[in-house]
C-alpha cells in the first residue's frame, strides 16, 4: 500500500489567506448615497385691505402642496414667511386668520422653476437652488357689495322682446388692484391673485322679455365678468364683458343667425283658381312653399302684407244674367281690416293666401260667375326668416311676377 502525499504548508497557507480575504470582502459597507439635490423656494409679502389699502396684521399664510401644508409665519408687523416648497411643484396659496370680514382667499400658482441663469445649466443635477420671491395680496371686505343691475338683450326688430338664456363667468381680478399705481408697495407685477372670485362666482339664469337682473350681492365688486348670452331662437349666441362697480344698467344687442337666401320651394300660383260661386267662403287659394320658416315683415306699408293684399285684390266678373246687378268688392276704407275678404296667412314655411267673396262682395249677385280673381301689390308683401331682418324679401322678388291671378 502506497503511503498518502503530503500537503506541502506553503499551499494550505494560502488557501486560508484567500478564505479570509473573501469573508472581509463580504463584511465591506458600500459608501452612503449622495443626499438628494434640492431646489426650493419660500415666499414673503404683506397682505393688505384692497379697499382701503390699510396693511393687515391678523392673517395667516398657508402653503398647499398636493396632499402637504406648509404653514407661513407672520410677524407683528403682518410680514409674512411661508415655505419652503420645492421649485417644481405647483401649489396654493391660502390666506385666512381675518375671520368673516373678507371674501375667501385662495390663489392656485404653477411652479416657480429654475432661477433663469439656471435653466440651460447642466449642473442643476449637482447644485442645489433657493430661491425667495416678494408677494403681495389684497383682501375684500364681505361688506363691499357692487349695485343691482338690470340687463336688457335687444335683436334688430323694433319692440322684438327675446327669451334666452345667460351665464356670467369672472375672467379677471378685481379692477381695485388691476393697476400697478393701485399696488405700490410691493414687486411690480408679484401680486397673488384670488381664484375664490374667479372660480366661484358663475351666474347663470333665463332672459325673460328680453331682460334679466343681476343682484348686488351675487357680483363680486370690481371684478370683470364675461358675458355669454345663449339659447335665442333666430339669433347667433352672444359674448361681452361687463365689470360690476364699474358698469350700471347695460344693453346687449344680438346678431341673427347666417342662413342661407329665402326661395320658393313650390306654388300653385299658374294653376289657382276662382271661387266657384259668388256665395262661396273660400276661393282663389293661392299656396307658396319656402325653404325656410317664414314671418312676416315690415314693408313700411299701412295696415302690412296683409293689408296691401286686400287692398290690392280685383275681381273679373260680367253681368252674366244682365240684371243690372254686378258683383262689386266692398270698399278700402280701413287700414286695419281687410273689408273685401283676403286672408294671408303662415304655417311654418308654407304661405296662404286666401279671397272670401261671400265677405268681401258690398253687391253679391250670386248669377254673375266670378271668372277671375287678381292678387296685385306683391311688392308690398314682405317676408323673411324667423327673426332674421337681413333676409327680407318682397312677394314680388321671390315669385318673379308683381302679381298672381287665379282664372
Amino acid at each position: 500500500m502506497e503511503p498518502m502525499p503530503k500537503l506541502r504548508h506553503s499551499s494550505l497557507a494560502a488557501s486560508l489567506l484567500a478564505l479570509t480575504a473573501c469573508a472581509d470582502a463580504e463584511r465591506i459597507e458600500p459608501p452612503a448615497p449622495a443626499a438628494p439635490v434640492e431646489h426650493t423656494a419660500t415666499f414673503v409679502g404683506y397682505t393688505y385691505d384692497g379697499v382701503t389699502g390699510e396693511r393687515l396684521t391678523g392673517s395667516t399664510v398657508e402653503l398647499l402642496v398636493a396632499e402637504t401644508t406648509v404653514a407661513g409665519t407672520v410677524a407683528a408687523d403682518g410680514r409674512y414667511v411661508a415655505g419652503p416648497i420645492s421649485a417644481w411643484d405647483d401649489f396654493t396659496v391660502l390666506i385666512g386668520g381675518n375671520g368673516d370680514a373678507y371674501r375667501p382667499f385662495m390663489s392656485h400658482n404653477a411652479r416657480v422653476g429654475l432661477p433663469p441663469e439656471l435653466s440651460q445649466s447642466d449642473d442643476i443635477a449637482d447644485i442645489g437652488t433657493h430661491q425667495t420671491f416678494f408677494f403681495d395680496a389684497y383682501l375684500f371686505p364681505l361688506g363691499l357689495t357692487a349695485p343691482t343691475v338690470n340687463i336688457t338683450v335687444v335683436t334688430g326688430i323694433p319692440g322684438e322682446q327675446p327669451n334666452g338664456e345667460y351665464r356670467l363667468l369672472p375672467i379677471g381680478p378685481s379692477v381695485l388692484v388691476s393697476d400697478p399705481a393701485e399696488t405700490p408697495p410691493g414687486v411690480p407685477g408679484q401680486i397673488w391673485v384670488n381664484d375664490e372670485d374667479l372660480q366661484g362666482g358663475v351666474l347663470s339664469g333665463s332672459i325673460v322679455n328680453g331682460t334679466f337682473t343681476l343682484a348686488g350681492d351675487q357680483l363680486v365688486y370690481g371684478v370683470t365678468y364675461q358675458v355669454d348670452i345663449f339659447g335665442v331662437a333666430g339669433y347667433q349666441p352672444l359674448s361681452s364683458t361687463f365689470s360690476s362697480g364699474l358698469e350700471t344698467d347695460k344693453t346687449f344687442t344680438l346678431v341673427e343667425e347666417q342662413g342661407e337666401p329665402l326661395a320658393v320651394v313650390s306654388s300653385n300660383a299658374a294653376t289657382c283658381i276662382p271661387p266657384t260661386s259668388p256665395n262661396a267662403s273660400s276661393g282663389a287659394t293661392v299656396t307658396i312653399t319656402f325653404n325656410q320658416v317664414v314671418e312676416f315683415a315690415d314693408t313700411g306699408y299701412p295696415g302690412g302684407s296683409q293689408e296691401a293684399l286686400d287692398d290690392g285684390i280685383s275681381i273679373n266678373s260680367p253681368n252674366a244674367n244682365m240684371d243690372g246687378l254686378q258683383n262689386t268688392l266692398f270698399a278700402d276704407l280701413s287700414d286695419t281690416s281687410q273689408e273685401r275678404g283676403v286672408s294671408a296667412s303662415i304655417n311654418g314655411a308654407q304661405l296662404t293666401i286666401d279671397f272670401n267673396p261671400s265677405a268681401g262682395l258690398e253687391v253679391l249677385d250670386a248669377g254673375d260667375p266670378i271668372i277671375g280673381v287678381t292678387y296685385s301689390g306683391l311688392t308690398n308683401v314682405a317676408l323673411r326668416r324667423i327673426n332674421a331682418p337681413s333676409s327680407t324679401m318682397t312677394l314680388a322678388a321671390l315669385l318673379g311676377v308683381s302679381s298672381i291671378t287665379c282664372d
